[in-house]
């Protein structure tokens, strides 16, 4: 079982992740849903050796689809944008905490919409991010 996701299937929670991307990566762009499964995925597997960039980017695209309705692509575009921030040695180092995810990759790979379980994937684990709210909400404001 990974301890970071909870996901409990057969092989390795990575090995699902390479198996959804196959899907998403095949998916029309926009929207570009496999931005949105990198996020999530990134967000559940936060650990303390991570940078700033590591630990604020997948949080940033769950941020913009849940609170701006962003689409994939929209979050891949403003990643491109923040990562070339002047004031990237400013930015906050999330502090890391466990948190018990309701759905993960292996979730979305049983469903039979997967687009939709996707999108829900997101949204619960952003809501399990409360703690990181007002953090990642003040990061994804321009300037």
């Amino acid at each position: 079982m990974c301890s970071n996701c909870g996901y409990s299937g057969v092989g390795s929670c990575q090995d699902s992740f390479a198996e959804l991307s196959f899907y998403t990566l095949a998916q029309p762009r926009p929207p570009f849903i496999h931005q949105l499964a990198v996020d999530a995925y990134a967000a559940q597997h936060l650990d303390e050796s991570m940078s700033p960039i590591q630990r604020l980017f997948g949080l940033m695209g769950l941020c913009m689809v849940c609170g701006h309705g962003a689409t994939g692509y929209d979050v891949q575009m403003a990643h491109v944008a923040k990562s070339k921030d002047p004031k990237r040695a400013d930015w906050p180092l999330l502090e890391v905490r466990r948190l018990s995810f309701q759905m993960n990759v292996g979730d979305v790979l049983a469903a039979d919409d997967r687009d939709a379980a996707i999108r829900q994937w997101v949204e619960t684990t952003w809501a399990a991010y409360e703690y990181a709210h007002p953090i990642i909400r003040k990061f994804c404001k321009p300037g």
